[in-house]
């Protein structure tokens, strides 16, 4: 059975990532599964760097009380993520009639989850970590990482969500957006939503061919066309029509990449309380 990952901590984002979790396993019928990757650092981890200077009995007896502390610590980072856990698998049943299954890994985020993850789930992640919450970063490092490594298409969820009737999916032409409007009009998710298909540049006519192959796919389809900067078209263009979800996957490689690394990211993230969606 295909899946829908919620990945889980403890940031201000977790409970509209829930709602939104809830949402997309109830439009796809998917299996709802809670992730949490407990990424805690042992005491001793920091043990290589101080060894040198201290004699070996003190070693030794350090070592020892590390062990215990150990034990305590990887006692206590499994009893926090079993009340996390539980404590949203309760609100997604009280709040959607939904159950869930629970995924429970410890060790570096990035490689846990991505070992985890098969190539078909659809993946929720909040678009700032426990961690970048605390600094007031605006999109977690591990947020973009994740993105870029994921296999899996990829949802971010902000503070807030509200469930998508629509969608912008910003065309371009090239082979890599030709796949992706195939990707559209197979989606279990996107072919229940209202797609507007936006095309920035000097070719409008560039948006005949997606619409017609959307629309032959049984999707409803709302062409647009504009002229200027990419990511001020696509903002400003939602908040005129109050759409819920941006898809990014329509860009090519660099494009993407250049996303990540540039003013687009900042733009993006600064100005739209919406979620974005990446389907590779």
């Amino acid at each position: 059975m295909k899946r829908v990952i919620a990945c889980i901590d403890s940031s201000p984002c977790v409970n509209a990532l829930a709602d939104a979790a809830a949402w997309v396993a109830k439009q796809t019928g998917r299996e709802l599964v809670l992730l949490h990757i407990l990424d805690y650092y042992p005491a001793s981890y920091h043990l290589g760097e101080i060894s040198g200077v201290i004699g070996f009995e003190s070693n030794a007896m350090l070592l020892k009380e590390l062990a215990e502390l150990e034990d305590k610590q990887s006692e206590l980072a499994l009893s926090y993520s079993n009340n996390l856990l539980k404590h949203i698998s309760d609100l997604i049943a009280f709040k959607h009639g939904l159950t869930t299954t629970h995924l429970q890994e410890k060790g570096d985020f990035l490689e846990q989850s991505f070992h985890a993850l098969r190539d078909d789930d659809f993946v929720l992640i909040g678009r700032v970590g426990e961690r970048s919450a605390e600094k007031n970063k605006i999109l977690g490092s591990n947020v973009e990482n994740f993105i870029r490594g994921a296999r899996c298409a990829v949802m971010t969820v902000g503070e807030t969500f509200k469930p998508p009737t629509r969608f912008i999916f910003a065309y371009e032409y090239s082979p890599t957006c030709m796949q992706m409007m195939k990707r559209v009009a197979e989606s279990d998710l996107l072919r229940t939503l209202q797609c507007h298909l936006l095309y920035v540049g000097d070719h409008p006519e560039i948006l005949n061919e997606p619409s017609n192959y959307l629309r032959q796919k049984g999707l409803d389809v709302v062409v647009e066309y504009r002229y200027g900067d990419v990511a001020e078209n696509i903002l400003a263009y939602q908040q005129e029509h109050g759409i819920q979800l941006i898809l990014l996957g329509a860009f090519s490689h660099s494009k993407i990449h250049q996303f990540f690394l540039g003013s687009i990211t900042t733009s993006i993230f600064r100005s739209s309380t919406v979620p974005l969606l990446v389907v590779k």
